[in-house]
C-alpha cells in the first residue's frame, strides 16, 4: 500500500487510497520501463518583459511581484528525450545516436526544464521520501476526479535549478496531481519550486503536466501529452515555455542509447573521401545555397537544412578544384527566435556539419562570414558563431521566409574531432 503522509496526519480515506495505490503501479510501469523508449519534444517558448522599471530588493526574490508585462519574443525548439541512469537526455532530431547530453547543453540560452518526460514522476510515486496527502474530490466532464497534494523535501529531492554562475542547485519543490477514479489514471500533475534563492537568477519555476496512456512499441505507457513552464526572474521578467510530445517510439536492446550528431563516416568512408578529393582544409571561403526555403512560422532549432555549394571551390596553392558547385551540405537550425517589442525582426542561427560528396558522407565545418546582406522585407546582418553564424532579420513583419537560393559566404574550418 502507498501510504506516505505528514505524521500525525489523519489516515487517508479507503477509496482515495486505493486509487492512489492502483495509479502509483501504473506510473511505476511507465517509469521503470523508460529506458526502452523515446519521444520528440517541441518546446514553444514566450518572453516576457516589464512595461517599466520596477525597483528591486537585492535581499529577497520578489517572484510574487505583481508587474505590468509586455510580449518581448518567442521561440521554437524540437529535440528527442530519452532515459538514460535515471535522467532525461537529449539529442536534435534526426540524430542517430543518444550520447549524455541534457538540454542545457544543446540549448544554451532561455529556460529549459527537464522531468516532464518521467523523471519528475521518479521523484512523487517512487520516493520514499515524498508525503502525500487527500486533497478532496472533483468532477471534470461527469467524471470523479480526485486531487491530492504532494511535498519533496530538500533531503528527498532531486530537482535542480542552475544557477546564473552554470551551478546546479537541487530544491525542494511541492504540488497537486490529480487521478481519474473509474480508470485510476493520472491526469495531471502541477508542482512548485517556491520562492528560489536569488543566486539562482530565477525567483520560481512551476510546471503542469498533463498525461494520457499510448500505445508505444508492445505496451502502453503513460505519455506526458503536455507541459507548461513558467519561470519569473528578480527583474519582474517572466518566461512561458509549452512543451509537446510526439512520435514516441520503442527501440530494441540491441540499439545503442547515444544520440550524439550521427552519420560520423566509418574510417573507410573517411578515407574514400580524401581519396576522392573530398577533404576540406581550413581557411576556404565556400558561398552556400540554401536548398530549401526557411520559413519562420514553422522553423526551429533543431531542423535539419540543406545548402549545395554556389560555386567550385579551388585550393588557393595548387589551384585544383577541391570540390565541384553543387555538392549537398547539411546543416542544422540551432536558433530560431522572433523578436516582437523595440527591436523587431528574427535571429537564425545555423551550423552546417555534414557534406555529400562521390557518394561519401563527410564531416564539414566552417565559420559564416561577416557582412550586411538583404531579402525581401528585410535587412540582414551576418555575424560568425564558433562554430556556424547567427543571421539578423531586421523587420517589422510578423513572418518571414528565407527564399531557396539565397546565398551566404563561409569560411571552413578543421572539423571538430568525433567523440
Amino acid at each position: 500500500m502507498f501510504v506516505i503522509a505528514r505524521a500525525g496526519a489523519q489516515p487517508m480515506p479507503a477509496e482515495p487510497q486505493q486509487a492512489l495505490d492502483l495509479a502509483r503501479a501504473k506510473v511505476l510501469h511507465t517509469t521503470r520501463n523508460l529506458p526502452r523508449y523515446t519521444c520528440q519534444e517541441t518546446i514553444e517558448r514566450e518572453y516576457f518583459q516589464p512595461s517599466k522599471i520596477y525597483p528591486q530588493n537585492k535581499e529577497v526574490c520578489p517572484g510574487a511581484q505583481r508587474v505590468d508585462l509586455i510580449r518581448a519574443a518567442t521561440d521554437r525548439i524540437r529535440l528527442e528525450v530519452a532515459i538514460s541512469e535515471g535522467r532525461e537526455i537529449n539529442a536534435w532530431p534526426g540524430a542517430s545516436q543518444f550520447d549524455s547530453r541534457s538540454a542545457d547543453e544543446l540549448i544554451t540560452s532561455g529556460p529549459i526544464s527537464t522531468g516532464a518526460f518521467g523523471t519528475l514522476l521518479m521523484g512523487v510515486f517512487d520516493n520514499a521520501g515524498a508525503r502525500v496527502t487527500f486533497a478532496g474530490e472533483k468532477t471534470v466532464e461527469g467524471r470523479r476526479v480526485f486531487r491530492y497534494r504532494f511535498s519533496v523535501p530538500l533531503s528527498a529531492s532531486h530537482y535542480q535549478v542552475k544557477m546564473s554562475g552554470g551551478m546546479w542547485w537541487n530544491t525542494p519543490y511541492s504540488g497537486e496531481f490529480e487521478i481519474a477514479v473509474n480508470s485510476a489514471d493520472l491526469e495531471r500533475l502541477t508542482e512548485d519550486t517556491a520562492t528560489l534563492s536569488v543566486d539562482s537568477g530565477m525567483c520560481r519555476a512551476e510546471t503542469a503536466i498533463d498525461y494520457h496512456y499510448e500505445k508505444v512499441g508492445d505496451g502502453g505507457f503513460l505519455i506526458p501529452q503536455q507541459a507548461r513552464l513558467r519561470t519569473s526572474r528578480p527583474d519582474g521578467s517572466s518566461t512561458l515555455s509549452v512543451t509537446t510530445f510526439s512520435a514516441c517510439h520503442q527501440y530494441t536492446a540491441e540499439s545503442t542509447l547515444r544520440f550524439d550528431d550521427g552519420d560520423a563516416p566509418t574510417e573507410q568512408g573517411a578515407k574514400a573521401a580524401a581519396k576522392a578529393g573530398a577533404a576540406f582544409a581550413g581557411g576556404l571561403e565556400i558561398g552556400l545555397k540554401l536548398a530549401t526555403p526557411i520559413d519562420t512560422d514553422a522553423a526551429a532549432a533543431g531542423d535539419i537544412v540543406w545548402a549545395t555549394i554556389a560555386r567550385a571551390v579551388v585550393s588557393p596553392k595548387s589551384k585544383e578544384v577541391v570540390a565541384p558547385a553543387g555538392i549537398k551540405v547539411r546543416g542544422r537550425i540551432v536558433t530560431a527566435r522572433h523578436y516582437l517589442s523595440d527591436q523587431r525582426g528574427f535571429d537564425l542561427a545555423l551550423e552546417f556539419d555534414r557534406y555529400e560528396m562521390n557518394g561519401v558522407t563527410a564531416p564539414f565545418a566552417s565559420l559564416l562570414l561577416a557582412g550586411e546582406a538583404r531579402i525581401a522585407g528585410a535587412s540582414v546582418s551576418l555575424r560568425p558563431l564558433q562554430w556556424g553564424g547567427s543571421m539578423t532579420f531586421h523587420t517589422k513583419a510578423a513572418r518571414l521566409v528565407v527564399p531557396a537560393g539565397w546565398e551566404t559566404q563561409w569560411m571552413t574550418l578543421t572539423p571538430p574531432k568525433s567523440k
